[in-house]
């Protein structure tokens, strides 16, 4: 377990209730390519905030990492819905790039 892992687990250990703390493990995960964890740590943040528009384009990223591409296309879409209403630019272009790649194979 990496160093990033272990210390925002002990920090959401001690608050579990703290979904930056959540977002930040997730992101963590991710970042070790450990996607089902990633994955399980997101949903709970977008079940605490749906319109967390980065907790979505994480999701979309670590179900296609993981190979969940109909998932991830669903995700990437509500990613987009999201970014367009909050008027985010770059995680629009980002979630649309990231479909076109989930639609290709």
């Amino acid at each position: 377990m990496s160093e990033r892992i272990s210390l925002y687990q002990e920090k959401l250990d001690k608050s579990p209730g703290n979904i930056l703390f959540r977002f930040s493990l997730a992101q963590a995960y991710h970042e070790e390519a450990d996607y089902p964890n990633a994955i399980h740590h997101l949903k709970i943040c977008l079940d605490e905030r749906k319109d967390w528009m980065m907790a979505l384009l994480f999701l979309g990223k670590s179900l296609i990492a993981s190979g969940q591409k109909t998932e991830a296309r669903e995700i990437l879409n509500q990613t987009i819905t999201v970014a367009q209403d909050q008027g985010h630019e770059d995680p629009e272009e980002e979630a649309k790039h990231l479909l076109s790649e989930c639609t290709d194979s």
